[in-house]
């Protein structure tokens, strides 16, 4: 589905890590410890990468109590302004030496100069910040005399503890496929060399360890592409349908039965299946509408209902008056690599509408236990949902995403196959 800022809204179970049981150490709480188990033997992980961390944490909160001395004796306050930029300037080090030390494998080499890490996994992580508290006793160096008011003593003792949220985000989907927060807390009981962002960067390596014990972290990362269990369709009362009664039609004639849809700000491809009106489409093109509009190849347009959706195989049937118009012929057979395959639909913009597009079938793939045809028969935001065609015009499969690296296609696009989104909407043919 195209927007002006193109995006799949996806959400999943949302946890909270170590807030359970908890320690009170000089009045701060600290989170429990989280034991990582280790990696079964024999199993392949997943690279890991981490995209970025941000902070949501007002930078005017006075965030952490300052004492100082060798009584701690208390002098004020700092502002979570004073101490972020630190904080954040070296944490995509600290997450990989977190994930390394649980024995996974990051997505590229961060001492490479020449190769961008995280930039090729299918999963990537992303964190935010969102609250922070501490309690910090300053002392000046060895030997060394403290000035009044001076912060910068480089020996700290104390408590930090920061609470993240987590999101795991799939660049096949394009979709974010788990959130979780977790806090982590870190204890410094004597003075060492240091400053507050260091004792709140080393509570925020103990909150990506939180991450990476968690069973969404583990589901996502622990075991080679394809080795999930297989997703069954829901049991559903099924809707009869009237399907094509020719087996063929030209790919030009094709185009009139691929229509465009509107819903909220975006749009979408989808496509006739049925002589009494059903549209078939993604879930992320309808959202959670329950009428969208329908503008068909010669510019006519009419409403239409959504009638069922199945969200985690993001497909979506709608009900409108096809006003005579021929559906396509669905192909349940599976096609082999080297065919001829043809997208229609209308990347980018709604202007392109009815665009042809010709590609291969490269293979079908399975990805968290979902089926999918690949080709490299360009798409683009906009183009989801509508029709891919064998050389006859008969639908094999449906428009869901492609694949990107730094935004730069790739030439790797998924589709669902057509026997999987009749199974998922439960449409059977009169």
């Amino acid at each position: 589905m195209a927007k002006l800022s193109s995006g799949l809204a996806a959400a999943a179970l949302i946890l909270t890590l170590g807030g359970a049981a908890r320690a009170e150490i000089a009045g701060l709480a600290l989170p429990a410890p989280v034991e990582t188990k280790p990696i079964p033997v024999g199993v392949e992980t997943r690279p890991v990468s981490l995209t970025r961390v941000v902070s949501r944490v007002s930078r005017a909160k006075r965030w952490a109590t300052i004492s100082a001395g060798p009584t701690c004796a208390p002098e004020g306050d700092v502002s979570w302004g004073e101490t972020v930029d630190d904080v954040l300037a070296d944490i995509e080090r600290n997450f990989g030496d977190e994930v390394t030390a649980a024995g996974f494998r990051l997505d590229g080499d961060p001492d490479n100069l020449f190769e961008q890490a995280g930039s090729f996994g299918e999963y990537t992580v992303g964190g935010v910040i969102k609250d922070a508290s501490g309690a910090i006793c300053t002392a000046p160096p060895a030997n060394a005399p403290r000035r009044p008011g001076d912060r910068s003593t480089g020996r700290v003792s104390g408590k930090v503890v920061l609470e993240v949220e987590w999101q795991i985000y799939s660049r096949l989907q394009r979709q974010v496929v788990a959130r979780l927060v977790t806090q982590g807390g870190y204890a410094q009981e004597h003075p060492a060399p240091g400053d507050a962002a260091g004792l709140a960067q080393h509570a925020f390596a103990e909150a990506a360890q939180a991450l990476i014990a968690s069973d969404a972290f583990r589901k996502t990362f622990i075991g080679a592409p394809g080795q999930a269990e297989p997703v069954l369709p829901p049991r559903l009362t099924p809707i009869s349908m009237t399907p094509a009664d020719r087996d063929a039609m030209d790919i030009g004639d094709a185009v009139g039965s691929v229509v465009l849809i509107f819903a909220g700000e975006g749009h979408g491809s989808g496509f006739l299946i049925s002589k009494d009106g059903y549209v078939m489409t993604d879930q992320h093109v309808v959202g959670s509408a329950d009428r969208v509009k329908v503008r068909w190849a010669d510019g006519i347009e009419t409403l239409g209902e959504v009638v069922r959706t199945d969200r985690a195989r993001d497909v979506a049937l709608i009900k409108t008056d096809p006003r005579g118009r021929q559906p396509l012929a669905l192909r349940t057979e599976p096609m082999s690599p080297g065919q001829t395959v043809y997208a229609i639909g209308a990347p980018l913009e709604a202007r392109f509408q009815n665009t042809v597009r010709r590609g291969v079938v490269s293979a079908y793939r399975t990805i968290d236990g979902f089926r999918f045809l690949q080709s490299d028969v360009a798409i683009n935001p906009g183009d989801s949902g509508g029709p891919l065609l064998d050389d006859k015009g008969q639908v094999v499969g449906m428009t869901k995403s492609t694949y990107r690296v730094q935004e730069t296609p790739t030439g790797i696009n998924f589709f669902v196959p057509t026997r999987d989104a009749l199974d998922f909407l439960q449409l059977q043919a009169r």
